[in-house]
């Protein structure tokens, strides 16, 4: 029996694409018993971004090509022979049929992203899943989530009540943990968690509303006070016990036991939950150590039952007491957020709106229950190939939703999945690992009618192969990475550690060398985040000084957009160019954040802040020798603030301002201030014009927009220019560099994400489902399995993006933490960059290869072209507006001929074909743009040039014509011929300009400038005509 479920487990650098995209071509040529040409369109193959798709799209056909040409592109044919079965000249020629049909009827090549697909069946079934047919498909949550949130406000601002002391009370609890106080971006935050297809098992049910989560509030206040009472209880037997017993803190291990129930329990509640020694201690049988004398230790054993008794009632009591304290500390949240899912269920039925994180949810319901047949009927098609790449980042719902289409497409032929477990970073996004490594056992999927004959067809056709060969990083940093992730896959739990077995990458297909630096920093004098940024740009100069290297070789991967834009500040400062996006953000340039502010004060003279961050530029960079405490003095009235900017020579006329579009506005205030060119300005303005395109001139809409995007809005850097790359680890996936440097510590994830649990058999079943807080007090509740289970999966997140990171270099890789003073063992498991690192080793710097290794550059064509600083110019001082023909068309200036000539070019460009040489002139005399006296004569040259018997055929029906079209170069320079004539017979090209002067050389080099640009286009049959129109006419034809 074939096996025809391949499950690929691969590893960083392994060839994942290369073997998805080969599959693919080789289940295309190999076809069926009716043929080959068309069959691609029985293959799918499944991504998950757009730029995914794209790219296997243009690697299958770059492959069809090369193999199409007889050529053996990256090693393919051997591939391709061995899979098919075929002979090389097989493969050749039914390659180029397949590359030749697909380019005919490109739509139908089966390379799609999993929303794209589903949405597909979604269309199909839009009747079973309870959809109008013209259902509209938002695809940005936060459309749907601003207008919920407004409505929110607006209801708490009317009506007060339970409402208005739940939204108070969530922001206040929001500001005590640190958190941001701008309740409307927290409420539009919060509630971007509830489109997450793991979410909706505990928000798709009965929502209790804010009056009834009052009255849960009240009974679990009720309920914390009974448990708070029987711990007083509880302490005060305990203690009755110790006197009648003539226990002291002497006859326990360090007094631990004795101490907490006379001391701690006698505290605030924060001191009640026995600390983990304790808990060991008890555990263990540890209640006393060896050197006590025997009468202690026969004392304690003879009433060891009842301490271990007082020790489980309090340890049960602080279950109860932990588990009332999470809802509690919540409960204004989970009011809130049910009052958010109505809203938007309301929401969206009255728009008619469906989301496609919804649509995994509503399909599940209908397809998993159905024959693949049925689905097949309704889909009008059959694919008899899948292929899913990314396999681990899959969301329980996608994966179960095609299980059918997958097992039925077994008995036709092989379908495959692609993933590495260890490259899982996006839980956050719905990808579920576990179902990957456990294949083919479905994970979970107890709902499905099928599961069972699902899984057992999976099982049969199970074919694994692992892809272990890393073709991307040097040997030196295979071998250095293959033992850290062995050792550092120990911290995992037993349960999710088998995603690392086999971690293991082969090196006989490797270049030798690479080299790995492995430095701590940081002590009680120094901060180590500025020590990391100093030897960060201390090497990255280094790297292209003495080894080779360009700025563009090298990347530093940051976990945090925070540090993104740290380490971008950083390099900049030092004179290093940077691409990031997620880094140069637009607000972090004073220029900027002055404009901004000349913008609100225009908008508001009143506004304080804004002036004053406008009074503090002034005094740093124009009125450097004033007294800054009688500038803050004068900006504080409207009469000073005036002075103030006269006296920096600022002279701002609101009213005037005001009255301009936007963007002028903008343009106006970089004017009035003399701010020097600056790159940040210029993607300022390009920002404010892209917005006056799409919303209009409205200063308030603006700012309030602005304030919205500020920390998304970036410079924008083309990719190649030769600058170091910063971003996040998660955007680095499935790239490759010749140098990485991964810095700082991660702190800024230790946290515990919140998590959602089942309550429904809690507290007298009045609370469904609840969102808790995580931290460690939940280790002694009702919901310790969930918090064990976020803890675990969060650890593993951090090591898959170290994970992630450190297989991205070719050549070097770099490591930049934080120095520890403590134990290993107090980080063993916070899942911090050290703690890993500590993990492996403790003797920094680890030092893995040959520091001196020579970067080999390859030769690469390098397209430069120069910008030209912006003209900071008034339009109104450099365009004058003529308002009659006779004015624009003087004849008797000096400029006659010049005019003239502007007029003849302007008419035969209006002219593509003779017949319409009369109306374009008549159109041309009605709009004014030119007099009665140049009626005749402009007449009478277009007709003489048209009656030209060698003019007359490029003025016929049999050319496609472009007039004055330019034509932009790979170098920037742009190229504007007269007339452009493309033949609709044949592949002859014409290139004609017209000239009213006398005959030069420079007319004949720059036609042939212009054919030369167009050969550069492709085109071959090319001929120049230049045309001289004066009192007569004369025709050169080069």
């Amino acid at each position: 029996m074939t096996k025809n479920f391949q499950i690929y487990r691969s590893s960083a650098g392994s060839g994942k694409t290369y073997t998805l995209s080969l599959s693919f071509i080789a289940l295309a040529l190999k076809g069926n018993h009716f043929g080959y040409e068309d069959y691609y369109r029985k293959i799918l193959a499944i991504t998950f971004t757009n730029k995914a798709a794209s790219e296997m799209k243009e690697r299958i056909l770059e492959y069809l090509e090369s193999l199409s040409n007889e050529k053996d592109k990256d090693g393919i044919l051997d591939w391709l022979m061995k899979e098919t079965g075929f002979d090389a000249s097989k493969i050749y020629i039914r390659s180029a049929v397949v590359h030749r049909h697909i380019l005919h009827n490109y739509a139908d090549l089966g390379i799609s992203t999993i929303d794209k697909f589903t949405y597909k069946i979604v269309r199909t079934f839009a009747s079973d899943l309870g959809l109008s047919h013209n259902f509209d498909l938002e695809m940005d949550t936060y459309k749907i989530i601003q207008p919920i949130v407004a409505l929110l406000l607006s209801r708490m601002s009317d009506s007060g009540g339970e409402l208005s002391d739940a939204l108070v009370n969530f922001a206040m609890q929001k500001a005590e943990d640190g958190k941001s106080i701008n309740i409307e971006k927290d409420l539009e935050v919060f509630a971007a968690q509830l489109f997450k297809e793991e979410v909706s098992q505990f928000t798709d049910g009965k929502l209790l509303s804010v009056k009834e989560c009052m009255r849960v509030k009240k009974d679990l206040q009720k309920s914390k006070k009974d448990i708070a009472q029987k711990v007083d209880d509880l302490a005060d037997r305990v203690c009755v016990f110790f006197d009648k017993n003539g226990f002291t803190k002497e006859h326990f291990n360090r007094g631990a036991f004795y101490n907490h129930f006379t001391i701690n329990l006698a505290k605030d509640d924060s001191k009640w939950l026995p600390t983990d020694t304790l808990i060991r201690y008890t555990a263990n049988d540890e209640w006393y150590t060896k050197s006590k004398s025997q009468d202690i230790k026969d004392l304690v054993d003879a009433y060891k039952t009842q301490l271990q008794n007082f020790f489980v009632e309090l340890m049960d009591l602080m279950s109860d007491y932990n588990s009332v304290n999470a809802i509690l500390k919540n409960i204004y949240s989970i009011a809130v957020l049910n009052e958010l899912i109505a809203g938007i269920r309301e929401y969206k039925k009255e728009n008619n709106i469906e989301q496609i994180s919804e649509f995994n949810k509503k399909i599940h319901k209908v397809v998993t229950n159905q024959p693949s047949s049925f689905i097949y009927e309704r889909l009008g098609e059959r694919y008899n190939h899948y292929l899913i790449d990314e396999f681990q980042d899959t969301s329980l719902l996608q994966w179960q939703n095609i299980l059918p289409l997958i097992t039925d497409s077994l008995d036709y032929g092989k379908s495959m999945v692609v993933g590495d477990g260890k490259q899982s970073i996006y839980r956050w996004r719905g990808g579920e690992v576990e179902q990957f490594f456990q294949l083919p056992q479905i994970y979970r999927g107890d709902d499905l009618m099928f599961k069972v004959d699902w899984e057992r067809k999976l099982k049969e056709h199970e074919n694994v192969q692992n892809l272990n060969h890393n073709f991307r990083s040097r040997k030196n940093i295979i071998s250095f990475n293959n033992q850290f992730f062995e050792s550092v896959k120990t911290l995992l739990p037993q349960n999710i550690i088998d995603i690392y077995k086999g971690s293991e990458q082969d090196t006989t297909f490797s270049k030798d060398g690479g080299y790995v630096h492995i430095e701590l920093f940081g002590d009680k004098d120094n901060d180590f985040k500025e020590l990391i940024l100093d030897k960060i740009a201390t090497e990255i100069k280094k790297l292209v000084a003495k080894y080779n290297y360009s700025f563009k070789d090298v990347a530093i991967l940051c976990n945090s957009r925070k540090s993104v834009a740290l380490i971008a500040e950083s390099l900049s400062a030092n004179q290093i160019p940077v691409i990031s996006n997620e880094g140069l953000l637009l607000y972090k340039s004073e220029k900027v954040n002055v404009l901004i502010s000349l913008l609100m004060y225009l908008q508001n003279p009143k506004d304080k802040i804004a002036k004053t961050v406008i009074g503090d530029y002034l005094y740093s960079h124009v009125l450097v020798g004033e007294n800054q405490h009688d500038l803050n003095l004068n900006i504080k009235s409207e009469e000073g603030f005036v002075e103030v900017l006269q006296k920096a020579n600022v002279l701002i006329n609101p009213l005037e301002l005001l009255q301009e579009p936007l963007y002028e506005m903008v343009e106006q205030l970089i004017r009035l201030f003399s701010f020097d060119e600056d790159v940040y300005l210029n993607f300022f303005l390009d920002v404010t014009l892209a917005f006056t395109e799409k919303k209009g001139s409205s200063l308030s809409e603006f700012l309030i927009w602005w304030e919205e995007r500020k920390n998304k809005e970036a410079i924008v850097i083309p990719e190649g220019t030769d600058a170091v790359q910063i971003m996040t680890i998660h955007k680095s996936k499935g790239l490759a560099f010749n140098v990485v440097m991964i810095p700082f510590n991660w702190e800024d994830r230790v946290k515990t994400n919140d998590i959602w649990v089942d309550s429904s058999t809690h507290f007298n079943g009045k609370l469904p489902s609840a969102l808790i807080g995580g931290n460690k007090k939940l280790e002694h509740s009702y919901f310790n399995k969930d918090y064990q289970k976020e803890k675990e999966l969060t650890l593993l997140d951090s090591l898959n993006k170290l994970y992630v990171a450190m297989t991205r270099p070719k050549e070097r890789l770099y490591i930049f933490s934080k120095y520890l003073p403590k134990t290993l063992k107090d980080y063993e498991t916070k899942g911090n960059l050290n703690s890993f690192l500590y993990k492996y080793d403790d003797a920094f710097p680890i030092i893995e290869g040959d520091s001196e290794m020579m970067h080999e550059k390859k030769a690469e064509p390098t397209n430069t072209f120069s910008v030209e600083k912006r003209k900071k110019l008034d339009w109104r001082e450099v365009i004058s507006l003529k308002h009659s023909a006779e004015e624009v068309w003087d004849t008797e200036t000096l400029n006659v001929k010049r005019d003239w000539g502007k007029l003849l070019h302007y008419t035969l460009a209006e002219i593509h074909y003779a017949i319409q040489a009369k109306e374009v002139i008549a159109q041309l005399f009605k709009s004014g743009k030119f007099d009665k006296d140049d009626l005749k004569k402009l007449t009478e040259s277009v007709n003489n040039l048209l009656n030209e018997e060698k003019v007359k055929p490029y003025f016929s029906d049999n050319w496609i014509v472009k007039t004055e079209k330019e034509i932009l170069m790979e170098n920037g320079k742009t190229y504007i011929p007269d007339r452009l004539l493309f033949s609709k017979i044949t592949d002859e090209v014409v290139v004609i300009d017209y000239k009213t002067g006398l005959e030069k050389d420079a007319h004949e080099n720059q036609i042939t400038e212009y054919a030369d640009a167009l050969a550069k286009m492709g085109k071959k049959n090319i001929k120049r005509i230049l045309i001289y129109i004066s009192d007569e006419i004369k025709i050169k034809e080069l």
